[in-house]
C-alpha cells in the first residue's frame, strides 16, 4: 500500500481518525523512518559488538594497526551486507509509536500495518546499504584520526585481535552516534 492509498482510505473512513489525515500520515511516516533508521544502526552496532567479543578472545598474529583497521572494516562491511535485518509486523507498534496507534481506530490500525512495515523495510534497507558503505570506507578515517601505525616490525606491530577489538569498539561508538543523529 502506498502513502496516497493510506490517505484515501482514511478519507473514505472519516470515523477512523479525527483531524488532518495528511498531517497524521506524514507524522507517522517520519516516525517510522526515524525508528527504522535508528534500529538499523543499532542492529549493526550489535553485530559488531558480537564480533568484538570474539576478537577479544582471540590473539592472532602480529600486524600493523593500519592493516588490521583496513581488513576489519572491509570484512565487517562484507558480513553486514549479508546480515541485513528485516522489520516485521510485530515491530509496528515500536516503529510508528504508541501515539499513532492510539490516534486511530482498531480497523484503521490494521490497515496501516502493511504500509508501516513497507515504509520501515524500505528505510531500513536504504540505511543498511549506507552502513555497509560507511563501514567499508571507515578504515582510512580511523587510521588518520587515531594515528594508527603502519609499522609491522616485531617492535611496533601488535596482536591482530587486540587491534581488531579496538577498531570494532570505535565502530560501535560511531554506529550509536549515527543512530541518534537527527
Amino acid at each position: 500500500m502506498e502513502r496516497e492509498e493510506v490517505v484515501q482510505w482514511f478519507e473514505r473512513h472519516p470515523d477512523a481518525f479525527e483531524g488532518d489525515v495528511t498531517e497524521f500520515v506524514s507524522r507517522c511516516e517520519r516516525a517510522v523512518r526515524q525508528h527504522a533508521r535508528e534500529e538499523a544502526w543499532l542492529a549493526a552496532r550489535s553485530y559488531v559488538e558480537e564480533r568484538r567479543h570474539e576478537q577479544e578472545r582471540s590473539s592472532g598474529a602480529r600486524a600493523s594497526e593500519a592493516y588490521v583497521a583496513n581488513e576489519v572494516c572491509h570484512q565487517l562491511a562484507y558480513e553486514l551486507r549479508h546480515h541485513e535485518p528485516i522489520p516485521r509486523a510485530d515491530d509496528v507498534d515500536r516503529l510508528a509509536g504508541d501515539s499513532a496507534k492510539r490516534a486511530v481506530s482498531s480497523e484503521a490500525w490494521h490497515v496501516l500495518i502493511p504500509w508501516i512495515v513497507d515504509v520501515a523495510r524500505k528505510q531500513e534497507h536504504e540505511t543498511w546499504l549506507e552502513i555497509v558503505v560507511y563501514t567499508d570506507k571507515r578504515a582510512r578515517e580511523l587510521i588518520s584520526r587515531h594515528h594508527l601505525s603502519n609499522q609491522c616490525d616485531f617492535d611496533h606491530a601488535v596482536c591482530y585481535g587486540t587491534v581488531a577489538a579496538r577498531i570494532e569498539r570505535l565502530l560501535e561508538s560511531d554506529f550509536v552516534e549515527h543512530a541518534f543523529a537527527h
